[in-house]
């Protein structure tokens, strides 16, 4: 395989559905926790309901590929305001050095990553 073959699989990443999620799963393990406490198969039940359906809308929102971190509570909250998208590539993915550059220029530093 030579160097600039691209081979490139990507994830999409919803952060709106990855924190809908997350709050979704919380609220799931804290019923689960009041059914083993209060001993209810009602809570607990409806606390594993609410941890399938957060574990599904993760996976729909991208929650393990979410992985674009070190930006401020401002930033995080404005991306699920407005509904950001984003594409990550996958683990497997292989790139050129020139590929991922570039690629962290335009999606870091905001330019094109032309050579300095």
């Amino acid at each position: 395989m030579s160097g600039t073959e691209s081979h490139e699989h990507t994830h999409t990443v919803r952060p709106r559905w990855t924190w809908i999620a997350l709050l979704v799963m919380v609220a799931g393990l804290v019923l689960i926790g009041i059914g083993i406490v209060v001993p209810s198969w009602a809570w607990a039940i409806v606390g594993l309901v609410l941890l399938v359906v957060g574990g599904i809308a993760g996976l729909y929102g991208g929650f393990f590929y979410n992985v674009h971190g070190g930006s401020s509570a401002r930033a995080q909250l404005h991306e699920v305001v407005t509904g950001e998208e984003y594409e990550f590539p996958g683990a497997a993915t292989t790139r050129s050095e020139a590929e991922v550059k570039q690629d962290v220029h335009r999606r870091w530093l905001g330019d094109e990553g032309e050579a300095r």
